[in-house]
């Protein structure tokens, strides 16, 4: 069992969330139980280099809007979406220092939502009015936000991702449905001779039944998986609330036999999300380079969105055998199929098996979690430790 610690997010016990809400993982909008959860983490929200310094981007994370803008000094800060004084949108206004300028009267705010400017005012009020604001910080090649009430928690760190011989990448990707359908499809282990059939070390084994043991762990969920009448093992580690840190198909078994990663599922609205991902590939100089090239050559021959593919798969217009597997990403469009094709979570129809060990797993403790949110009690202090946390083996 995992140490707890005193909650300090959440409302409590104050009529805001009934019984029922505790086995919703799925909705994410403020004011709901799994959101309000999610909010108490920190969270993922944009890649670090697509938001240049002095530009300003709007975003959406769990059914909400924000502006996301890297001030002058190179740090980025997370405001609300709109100006208080009459709606306008901030991310078209200017960023000066670091602070952010309306486009429609000029009114300025800075990184915590405090306004400090109002133009056109002769008598300026600006210490009445202020917006949101929410700390946010470059990490992994990510901007992390924390969006939710009171004082943000320790940031969590990785360092085996911070510091390590071979390729760093980072390879997010939206995906059209609800991000608890992938959440569960990371640890959904059984999946993967079946989903991604044919596909390099995925391992067809449609008959060799898998042993999947998943215990909770200081981050989550640990799993170890075997293939009966093989030596081909796996653990992998499901971090709480929505982060992972397992091995993934590799693209290359030629310089590398698996790529390890790091991810987090954070919705956009309940029927879409992204996963932000960043790749540790552990080899060498030389077949790091090696892989570089083959990783280029690769991506520049896909022509064809996953996305497009998926939809003409699930509405019947086609076959996947009928895809050219070089033009596009053959494993994330298997995976959109498998998920997107779930249609909207209703986790009281599943038919559960041993197979889903580690998704019953992870149900359990979410169920645990939110309970406890909602009631004001102790939530568990969830830790990544890289010695305890390695995710080893294949497929």
């Amino acid at each position: 069992m995992t140490a707890t610690q005193p909650r300090t997010n959440g409302l409590g016990t104050n009529g805001k969330y009934n019984p029922e809400d505790y086995d919703n993982f799925a909705l994410t909008g403020p004011g709901t139980l799994a959101g309000d959860y999610l909010r108490s983490f920190w969270q993922p929200v944009y890649h670090s280099d697509d938001l240049p310094v002095g530009r300003a981007k709007p975003i959406k994370i769990m059914n909400q809007e924000y502006t996301l803008y890297r001030g002058t000094t190179g740090e980025p800060n997370l405001v609300d979406f709109r100006c208080a004084h009459r709606g306008m949108q901030l991310s078209p206004g200017w960023v000066e220092g670091n602070t952010i300028r309306c486009f429609y009267h000029g009114w300025v705010y800075d990184g915590t939502g405090q306004c400090v400017e109002q133009p056109a005012e002769s008598q300026p009020f600006c210490d009445k009015i202020s917006i949101g604001g929410y700390p946010c910080r470059d990490y992994l090649g990510l901007v992390f936000a924390y969006l939710g009430e009171g004082e943000p928690p320790e940031f969590p760190r990785y360092p085996d991702f911070e510091q390590f011989e071979g390729l760093f990448e980072i390879d997010s990707y939206p995906r059209g449905c609800n991000y608890f359908l992938n959440l569960e499809n990371g640890g959904d282990l059984a999946h993967v001779g079946f989903v991604h059939r044919g596909m390099e070390g995925s391992f067809d084994g449609f008959t060799e039944r898998l042993d999947i043991q998943a215990e909770e762990s200081e981050w989550g969920v640990k799993v170890i998986s075997r293939r009966e009448g093989t030596d081909v093992s796996r653990t992998a580690h499901y971090g709480m609330p929505n982060t992972c840190h397992i091995t993934a198909l590799p693209n290359d078994t030629s310089t590398a036999p698996f790529r390890e990663f790091l991810a987090w599922w954070v919705p956009v609205d309940d029927e879409s999300h992204i996963q932000f991902t960043v790749y540790a590939v552990r080899v060498a100089p030389a077949d790091a380079e090696r892989y570089a090239e083959m990783r280029d050559v690769r991506l520049s021959n896909r022509s064809v969105p996953k996305e497009v593919l998926a939809q003409a798969v699930l509405e019947g217009r086609m076959r996947l055998e009928d895809v050219v597997p070089d033009t596009t990403d053959m494993v994330r469009l298997q995976d959109d199929i498998a998920q997107i094709g779930q249609g909207t979570p209703n986790r009281r129809n599943d038919r559960l098996g041993r197979s889903d060990a580690t998704v019953i797993q992870r149900r359990r403790l979410w169920r645990r979690e939110l309970q406890a949110f909602a009631e004001g009690k102790p939530l568990t202090n969830w830790v990544y430790d890289p010695e305890k946390q390695k995710a080893e083996g294949g497929f």
